[in-house]
């Protein structure tokens, strides 16, 4: 069985039916991946892991063995780890960074033929769309529109932080959402995808196109 999450973030902590979804699907003291946005930054990436570690445990959520996926390993190593997981859990940070990066580690057949339970946060989850339409954002380093394959685990695109967007990054969701349907996820919120039923939490907003 397949099980996707896609969230946008979560800046108070994990929510309570967030928990639930995942308690679902994961039993305690099994392992973790995180797979890293950019492999290089190891400082921020080891920040963000523990981070997110401390936000399971709050809830009663732990793992007997925790890895990272960045530069610091080899590539074998890396997919023995996504293989032999029982959550992974792939990053956000910069969209683009983090799809060159998996493919230059040729990471992606070992995501996307992998049956298990992957949650990804912000750029992590646009990227585990087999198709990405990403909406051009001078903040987040997309200098324009921009559609190239993704991991391949969901067929749903989404824009997360959308409770945070900028009245002009609201016209780029817009000029997207003439390629494909678009889910702007508020903070809190996440998409559930269970083979291929779909459940929606949280707050959102659906983007699609539409004839004048």
């Amino acid at each position: 069985m397949r099980v996707s999450i896609l969230t946008s973030g979560f800046p108070n902590g994990f929510t309570d039916d967030f928990i639930e979804c995942v308690k679902q699907y994961y039993n305690n003291n099994g392992s973790f991946v995180f797979i890293a946005s950019d492999f290089e930054g190891h400082s921020k990436t080891d920040i963000h892991k523990n981070g997110f570690l401390r936000m399971f445990k709050d809830k009663g959520i732990v793992f007997n063995e925790v890895y990272i996926i960045d530069n610091r390993i080899k590539r074998e190593k890396a997919v023995q780890y996504i293989e032999k997981a029982d959550l992974i859990w792939i990053g956000g940070g910069d969209t683009l960074k983090q799809i060159a990066y998996l493919k230059e580690y040729k990471l992606i057949s070992a995501l996307k033929s992998r049956q298990g339970f992957t949650i990804g946060m912000s750029a992590g989850s646009i990227n585990m769309a087999k198709r990405v339409v990403l909406a051009k954002d001078i903040s987040d380093n997309i200098a324009e529109l921009t559609i190239y394959e993704g991991i391949g685990l969901v067929d749903i695109n989404i824009e997360p932080h959308l409770d945070s967007a900028s009245e002009e990054h609201m016209k780029d969701i817009y000029e997207a959402a003439q390629f494909t349907t678009i889910y702007g996820l508020y903070d809190n919120a996440f998409i559930k995808i269970v083979n291929d039923d779909v459940d929606i939490y949280g707050t959102y907003v659906k983007y699609e196109d539409s004839p004048e």
